[in-house]
């Protein structure tokens, strides 16, 4: 009788992964959802893997469909797609980090999920609603998608106008940028010589607001997404992060497929 293999019953993995034709390892990890092609190089760089019981640190070595591949000692098994909401504090890099001792949003997901990435970019200036997942087709689907509807709350410093609210509803052309115009924008309230608005925007255009902002003479305090499509952020602390449910995963795959027809 065989002896049980604990790795089996680990649920970040699946069925075994079987390369379909001869391909190199670092490729063999990528397919099998071990993150990006750098990530899954680096695995086998340090000496993670064994192929044909033997230690194998060259990501280019071609396996084969009869290959026996271990990493870390176990099988390697498709991981499972994990589908994620980070609440990204301030000073948070997505993809560099801006100093010594910054962070980038990998340093605050899960480190035994292979694969994790944040889906699309977030400045380090903003927080708020950070969408994670390990499954690279999900991720380009809702990542790409231009008209998925993005809310965000601003504070900004200054009590803005019945005036102002219009212009910026009625959209600006920036310089450079193009035009600027919210689906929605709404006063929250105005408080001690600041004012805090909630604004649904389509994807990309953070950078206009700021601009806009800037424009009218009014400085951004904060800036956090609160919402992307049906997903809220809700009361999640920053820095922590909560596994999506099946139905907001399979929302906001519908609404970025509807999207983009």
């Amino acid at each position: 009788m065989n002896a049980h293999n604990p790795h089996n019953d680990d649920p970040r993995f699946g069925d075994p992964y079987v390369p379909t034709r001869p391909m190199g390892l670092g490729r063999a990890l990528q397919k099998a959802g071990y993150g990006t092609r750098k990530v899954a190089e680096g695995i086998v760089l340090s000496g993670r893997v064994l192929v044909d019981g033997r230690l194998q640190k060259n990501p280019k070595s071609m396996i084969d469909r009869g290959s026996e591949i271990l990493v870390d000692g176990q099988p390697l098994r498709k991981v499972q797609k994990v589908h994620m909401v980070l609440n990204k504090p301030v000073r948070v890099g997505c993809t560099f980090r801006e100093g010594d001792g910054s962070q980038l949003v990998t340093d605050l997901l899960p480190r035994d999920i292979p694969g994790l990435r944040p889906v699309g970019r977030m400045d380090a200036r903003n927080t708020g609603l950070l969408l994670v997942s390990n499954d690279k087709d999900w991720n380009s689907q809702v990542g790409e998608c231009q008209h998925l509807e993005h809310e965000y709350r601003v504070q900004v410093e200054g009590e803005l106008t019945e005036l102002e609210v219009g212009v910026i509803s009625a959209g600006l052309n920036i310089p450079k940028m193009g035009m600027f115009k919210p689906l929605t924008v709404r006063i929250v309230e105005v408080l001690n010589g600041r004012t805090v608005l909630n604004m649904v925007l389509t994807k990309g255009k953070v950078r206009q607001l700021r601009r806009m902002f800037s424009t009218l003479r009014h400085k951004i305090i904060y800036l956090r997404r609160v919402r992307i499509g049906d997903v809220r952020l809700g009361t999640l602390a920053p820095g922590t992060s909560r596994a999506l449910n099946s139905r907001e995963v399979q929302a906001l795959r519908n609404l970025a497929a509807h999207k983009s027809r």
